[in-house]
Formats: C-alpha cells, sequence, structure tokens
C-alpha cells in the first residue's frame, strides 16, 4: 500500500511540474521574470506547488474508482488552490527578485486550471494498480 502511495505522489509531482512549466510556456499572463534563467523559475515554481499541494492535499485517493461528484468538487477546491498557488509564486518572484511573474488575477485562474488539468490528467493516465 506504501508503494502506491509513493507512485502516485510521484506521478502528482511529476504532474505539477509539466502543469507549470506548461502553463509557463503557453499562457500569455505567466513568464519568466526579467532576471534568473528558466529553470530555475519553473524549478522555484514547481517547488512552491509541491509543498502548497502537500500541505492542503485535495487530490482524490485514486482518481479511478472516486464517484464523479468527488472528483469534480475537489478538482474544483483545486483549482482555486492552484490560483492562489500562482499569486504566491508570484509574490515570492516579486520578493526575491527572479522567478515568474503573473499578471493578474485572470492569468493565476488560467494557470490554475492548466496545472490541476495537467496533474489530474497525469495521475489518471498513470499505471493502476488491480484490486485485490
Amino acid at each position: 500500500m506504501a508503494s502506491h502511495r509513493q507512485e502516485t505522489k510521484s506521478h502528482r509531482v511529476f504532474g505539477t511540474i509539466a502543469g507549470v512549466s506548461l502553463a509557463i510556456g503557453v499562457l500569455p499572463g505567466i513568464g519568466i521574470g526579467s532576471a534568473g534563467s528558466d529553470v530555475s523559475a519553473v524549478i522555484v515554481a514547481s517547488a512552491v506547488f509541491i509543498i502548497v499541494n502537500q500541505l492542503i492535499y485535495s487530490y482524490p485517493n485514486s482518481i479511478r474508482t472516486a464517484p464523479p461528484v468527488a472528483t469534480l468538487v475537489l478538482a474544483v477546491v483545486g483549482f482555486v488552490q492552484d490560483a492562489l498557488a500562482w499569486l504566491l509564486v508570484s509574490w515570492l518572484a516579486s520578493q526575491m527578485g527572479f522567478g515568474v511573474e503573473v499578471d493578474g488575477v485572470l492569468a493565476a485562474v488560467l494557470g490554475g486550471l492548466v496545472v490541476r488539468t495537467v496533474t489530474l490528467a497525469a495521475l489518471a493516465l498513470a499505471p493502476g494498480r488491480e484490486a485485490a
């Protein structure tokens, strides 16, 4: 059972890093600040998301067997959580002088949608365990 949790956690971390990278690369309101490299900005932003997502766990235990209503509620809660995490990432970047810049609430909301969607997709597409 612990091994399954570790696998789920690694898929969640991979989905978060992929979602942050995709949002930075695709969304016009989220970008790399003038100082710093792309890699360091993605690492800092991903670290903030991973820490926030560990502190406030809003993922279904098993996305394939969770009731659709529970999955939808957790997705909406997570979407709001990720939007707030983008605003936190932007604030931290301004305090540190480098990192990711988020241009307003709309960009944060779209970024939250991208990160949560990619993370849930990574969990759903991960190889599953058969129930014993």
